[in-house]
């Protein structure tokens, strides 16, 4: 199969995970529409689909999914609130983008009813005075954003050596950096080998970045979302470019390659001693490298144009390492299937040395039983899910079909732990469903 072809059945695969997760976080974002975390988790779910969409040749998912990202950009910056409206649009955007993945043809009416619906609700929001209700965004509560002027960051970029095998082109990322706002990039390729040692889908180049903008740190992070995990990245606040009177020096070159970790102490006080400019001497003296020092030079250089009282650094969040490994049911059924014949061939082997007086043959007959017993019991064990794993699905019918009949209805669960067969739960998913809604349709009268 096509590498292309690999990378749109993975983005198929992950994005239908992420609709789940989206589907549960607006379930929970229902309950309580003033939660920060979900209004993060629904935005970031979003951005991912968009993102990746776009890197893999989704280009009407990435289009339809940008509008949605946009409204929710607005909640989660306190600009619109969680409305049931919203709500229901944001459903019906995410069962849309469900057919996208199959057929991006599929029903462009209904697209353009959801996007119309979602930039009426953030026009109307934008038309009508909500000051009131958001008092947040009052004139005379502005936020230290508005008053300081946009902030130079200093951003440090190191991506993973496989990274194009995953798909994804680190130019696009600095292509989506540059639209925030002024943006010094240099290219650190000491890490390349000789062209015979070299590995054409390996990357071997890591960038130091100085960007000015009006954004904040979440907006920079947003960029590096799909791609952070696995990379080495900081990104620090360095100053707040406003207009002030503050003609005072910036850092000294040798002050920023400290602050940065790029040379020791000790090193440079022994440069010091002579009298060359510092950036060629610590280049010739291999303290560091050519462009670290035209790196350091540029956040010199983008701090003095917009001189501006000193920032305390924001704290460089670190990305949880992955703790699962996607695998597919054809390969989880194979290699259950090998442990089988293991155990078969196991038991064959202790029964041939169960008359045997040789004691070491004996020994390593139970050893062989206890691992192979052991690797039973986890591989089965690997096709045992929770049952809570449908549970959001059925959240989801619940809801629908409360608004559609106008019924009041409070769907509780328990035992979401239990766990069964994958099979088990797949074959009894549909007669719960039916179950569901024979019970909503004639167990439940309408409020009246």
């Amino acid at each position: 199969m096509p590498q292309d072809d690999i990378n749109r059945q993975v983005y198929r695969e992950e994005a239908s995970e992420l609709l789940g997760e989206l589907e549960t976080a607006l379930l929970e974002l229902e309950e309580y529409p003033e939660d920060t975390d979900l209004i993060n988790r629904v935005f970031r779910a979003m951005h991912t689909i968009k993102g990746s969409g776009a890197m893999f040749g989704f280009d009407v998912i990435a289009g339809f999914t940008h509008d949605v990202e946009t409204v929710f950009d607005m909640v989660r910056n306190g600009d619109l609130p969680v409305t049931k409206p919203l709500l229901d649009l944001t459903f019906a955007a995410r069962d849309h983008i469900t057919f996208l993945l199959d057929d991006e043809q599929a029903n462009p009416e209904e697209a353009a009813r959801i996007t119309r619906g979602l930039r009426k609700i953030a026009g109307t929001f934008q038309d009508s005075p909500q000051e009131a209700q958001h008092p947040a965004h009052s004139a005379d509560d502005s936020s230290d954003d508005d008053t300081l002027g946009p902030g130079i960051y200093r951003i440090c970029f190191k991506p993973p050596r496989d990274i194009f095998l995953s798909g994804l082109d680190p130019l696009g990322l600095l292509q989506e950096l540059e639209e925030l706002g002024e943006l010094q990039v240099i290219a650190h390729t000491r890490d390349i080998p000789d062209i015979a040692e070299m590995d054409p889908e390996s990357c071997y180049i890591w960038w130091d970045m100085i960007l000015i903008t009006e954004k904040d740190e979440n907006a920079i992070r947003d960029v590096f979302i799909f791609v952070e995990d696995e990379s080495e990245l900081s990104i620090d606040l360095i100053e707040r470019a406003e207009p002030a009177t503050d003609d005072s020096e910036y850092k000294k070159l040798g002050q920023i390659l400290l602050d940065r970790g790029d040379i020791s102490p000790e090193a440079l006080e022994e440069i010091l001693t002579k009298q060359r400019r510092l950036g060629a001497l610590l280049v010739e003296a291999g303290v560091v490298d050519e462009e670290a020092v035209r790196s350091a030079l540029a956040e010199q250089k983008a701090v003095r144009a917009k001189r501006q009282k000193a920032t305390p650094t924001l704290p460089v969040k670190t990305a949880p390492a992955s703790t699962s490994v996607r695998v597919t049911a054809e390969k989880l059924d194979y290699l259950v299937d090998l442990v089988g014949e293991l155990v078969i061939v196991q038991a064959r082997i202790a029964q041939s040395v169960g008359d045997s007086q040789d004691q070491l043959l004996k020994s390593l007959s139970e050893e062989l039983e206890r691992l192979s017993d052991e690797l039973r019991d986890e591989t089965l064990s690997i096709r045992m899910l929770p049952i809570g794993t449908t549970f959001s699905k059925f959240r989801r019918l619940v809801r629908d079909l409360s608004n559609e009949l106008g019924k009041k209805i409070n769907f509780e669960t328990s035992g979401a732990e239990t766990e069964l067969d994958r099979t088990v739960i797949e074959k009894i998913n549909d007669p719960l469903v039916h179950i569901l809604r024979n019970s909503i349709d004639h167990g439940i009268e309408p409020p009246a």
